[in-house]
């Protein structure tokens, strides 16, 4: 009897050291509902149960949120715990391993994300190591330690090679965008985690993009408070004094912002907020945050510090090989954002296809599809997809404008370039930089070289000084006219801009501001320009009347406008305006002589866009048409789909090209995301229902559906293989009842190919 009670001793003793106890994921309220969280404790439990299963342990769901108290209830050997949090947009789950006799975890990682399919995937390539090492079977977990002084990535040195094996057969040609990735070696033993990520990184971008560096790159590793003071100490160098106080008083003359917004403060607290890393030009050196913000993470998923260190490193290559000119010492606000477009642009073409290299998708396709959904969102729509916080969301719309048209605008130009001849063709754009926003946002202006007519600016009237002047541009001419007047209506207009100079002025009498300015369009729309303007003058008023600013500015109430065949002259405040406007509208300008910037570049030929007429859809870049039901109608929300239609209250449906094949374990991906982004969307829950096969463009195509809870809806996803196999077609149907079920059946059935796509050809 003895002999059977120790035995039974030892054997709950081993079982004990081999049990490890997993509780329920513990939510903040407004985090996670109830039923992701249940659902993500599942996911939990079963990747501890696979990562643990060879080790011998035993996996034990444990109640509760007390690690202590089921470590003593389950007799375990450890306990797991994870607590989710909210941060900028994406949800934060600390999942920390616990042993007996500590209250602080052994073992702690984050796991990040936005919707459920994201926290999934983090979830699952996070916690096996998690575990290994809070269990001592295998080496810990090394957390980024702040690196002493500064990290020199030294230009690499071409090391002597053996010779090649023999090979049976020579490997496949790479894509044609693709370059030859140079042999890596091996990170020196016991280097910091985040000095590796940023040494492959280098290198990897060095090779995707084909420059080199010159010298060593440095390289500093900051913790926050540091790192703040650094993006200040940065943003300092661009906003000077003088910087700030012309763009206030740009602001104020023309309206754009709250007469107490101060552009500098505004600039810090957002960029302190969003950065995860920044390439210093004046230090030349490489600034990254020890721990990035989450939304490096939440808008970019899992590789999102490495996405953002390959932008930062080609800011550095930049520098290196073409140079990065001071922004302060550019004339104005148009010609810097012009340049900034350029640099960004070609920075985030560059973080696209390292993303879509280390994803295994198409370089030249992922650059057209990210740039031309980047253009198609409005600003404000794209802020609040990409995870931005309330800072940049609330700021003056002429700053989250200007703050996004370098990298949405700058992208698109540079993916034109890129579609017309690689990066060795954007390397040109550098000698001859953009001289406009109206050529980043036309890029067809910027191949065909026409420059903006030179117009200088208006001379201030006697008994004045002039307190800023240059030139709106496109942007700030529509940001001026938006403030009072409808978007749609400005921006059927304002693609005619073709120059403009302002002047700002205080005086005669102290903190009295006039504004003079002096626009010139094309295209004989001079007239309605003026009636616009006329538009915006009760907003002019409205603000003349709020007396005196926290600067000590005020503007008078009188405004005039004015007009010639080219130019529309407009003057207000306290000064002779009818004296001001006839020196304005006496100046002669000439348009200047369209030079190509880059050479005769052969123009691709251009596809055109979808067009719907009576009911009937056609789409020549997909080389598609279908029957689209009555009472739907097309829906321009959605950039990403090349069709999208909807019926209030009923559903409807998108389709979408994929530039990438799908099959497998990909097209479980694709339908995972693309159920979750539905879900999120429909503020509901989804069950699933089932998969069939069915037909889509004359392919087979696999069908999975889901029922939307709580909405009454039915999801229906289908996915086909396009392109000989390299893409994929994809049908999203929503659909409320079976009269719309039916409608949307015969919209999938009228769906043809009708010859060879022209988005095909993108892929090669």
């Amino acid at each position: 009897m003895r002999t059977f009670a120790l035995a039974l001793l030892l054997a709950s003793a081993a079982a004990a050291e081999n049990r490890v106890a997993v509780l329920p994921l513990e939510a903040r309220p407004g985090t996670l509902g109830a039923a992701d969280a249940a659902a993500l404790t599942g996911e939990l439990r079963a990747t501890i149960r696979e990562a643990l299963a060879q080790y011998g342990y035993e996996m034990v769901a444990a109640e509760g949120s007390d690690a202590r108290a089921a470590l003593e209830s389950t007799g375990a050997v450890a306990a797991v715990h994870g607590r989710a949090a909210r941060m900028e947009g994406a949800v934060v789950i600390g999942v920390g391993v616990y042993k007996p006799g500590s209250a602080a975890p052994a073992s702690l990682v984050r796991v990040m994300g936005i919707g459920f399919a994201q926290l999934q995937a983090d979830l699952r390539a996070k916690v096996p190591k998690l575990m290994l090492s809070g269990l001592g079977l295998a080496p810990a977990i090394a957390e980024p330690k702040l690196a002493p002084g500064t990290l020199k990535m030294p230009v690499p040195v071409a090391q002597p090679q053996a010779d090649p094996a023999p090979q049976a057969a020579p490997p496949p040609p790479p894509e044609p965008e693709q370059r030859t990735q140079r042999p890596r070696a091996p990170p020196p033993p016991g280097e910091d985690p985040l000095v590796t990520l940023i040494r492959e990184t280098t290198a990897d971008v060095e090779d995707l993009r084909g420059l080199r560096r010159k010298q060593n790159l440095k390289v500093q590793i900051l913790d926050d408070k540091l790192f703040s003071a650094a993006v200040r100490e940065r943003a300092k160098k661009e906003m000077t004094p003088e910087v700030v106080a012309a763009e206030r008083a740009r602001w104020f003359a023309f309206n754009l912002a709250p007469a107490a917004a101060d552009p500098a403060q505004v600039l810090l607290d957002v960029l302190d907020e969003q950065v995860a890393g920044f390439y210093d030009q004046y230090a030349k050196q490489l600034i990254v945050r020890k721990e990035p913000p989450a939304s490096a993470s939440a808008a970019l998923g899992p590789d999102g510090l490495r996405l953002v260190l390959a932008h930062e490193i080609e800011h550095a290559l930049q520098d290196q090989n073409f140079g990065i000119p001071d922004l302060a010492a550019l004339p104005d606000d148009d010609v810097r954002q012009a340049r900034s477009a350029l640099y960004e642009g070609d920075a985030m073409a560059v973080m696209t296809a390292y993303g879509a290299r280390r994803g295994n998708k198409p370089v030249k396709a992922a650059i057209a599809s990210g740039a031309a959904m980047l253009r198609a969102l409005d600003t404000q729509t794209l802020l609040q997809v990409s995870g931005k916080s309330p800072q940049l969301l609330h700021a003056p719309p002429v700053l989250r404008e200007e703050l996004v048209i370098p990298y949405a605008g700058g992208f698109a130009l540079v993916a034109e370039a890129y579609k017309r001849g690689g990066f060795p063709l954007v390397d040109k754009m550098f000698k001859n930089p953009p001289a406009s926003v109206h050529q980043v946002l036309h890029p067809e202006a910027y191949f065909a070289g026409e420059r903006p007519m030179p117009i200088a600016p208006p001379v201030a009237p006697p008994g004045t000084r002039v307190i800023a002047s240059g030139r709106m541009g496109e942007l700030g001419t529509r940001m001026a006219l938006e403030a009072c007047v409808d978007k749609e209506v400005v921006r059927e207009i304002v693609g005619r801009w073709a120059g403009d100079a302002y002047t700002v002025v205080e005086g005669p009498a102290q903190g009295a501001i006039s504004l003079l300015w002096t626009t010139a369009w094309s295209g004989g729309v001079s007239g309605n320009v003026s009636n616009v303007l006329k538009l915006v003058q009760p907003c002019w008023q409205e603000q003349a009347g709020a007396g005196e600013t926290p600067l000590g500015w005020s503007i008078a109430l009188p405004s005039r406008i004015a007009a010639s065949a080219e130019l529309v002259a407009i003057a207000r405040g306290s000064i002779d305006l009818g004296a001001a406007l006839s020196r304005q509208l006496a100046v002669r300008v000439l348009q200047p002589t369209a030079a190509p910037p880059l050479g005769g570049v052969p123009v691709p030929k251009a596809v055109p866009p979808l067009r719907v007429d009576n009911g009937h859809f056609v789409s020549p870049r997909l080389a598609l048409s279908g029957e689209v039901p009555d009472g739907y109608e097309t829906d321009s929300s959605n950039p990403a789909a090349e069709l999208s239609i909807r019926k209030a209250g009923v559903g409807g449906a998108t389709v979408s090209f994929v530039p990438e094949s799908l099959s497998g374990e990909s097209l479980d991906a694709f339908f995972q995301a693309a159920s979750a982004q539905i879900a999120a969307a429909q503020g509901g829950q989804l069950t699933y229902v089932g998969k069939s096969q069915r037909m889509l463009a004359g392919a087979p195509a696999e069908e999975r559906a889901w029922a939307v809870e709580n909405a009454g809806m039915q999801l229906r996803i289908e996915v086909a293989p396009y392109c000989g196999g390299k893409a994929a077609l994809a049908l999203l149907r929503l659909e409320g009842g079976a009269t719309a079920r039916a409608n949307l059946d015969r919209f999938a059935a009228s769906i043809q190919q009708t010859g060879s796509p022209p988005a095909c050809a993108e892929l090669e």
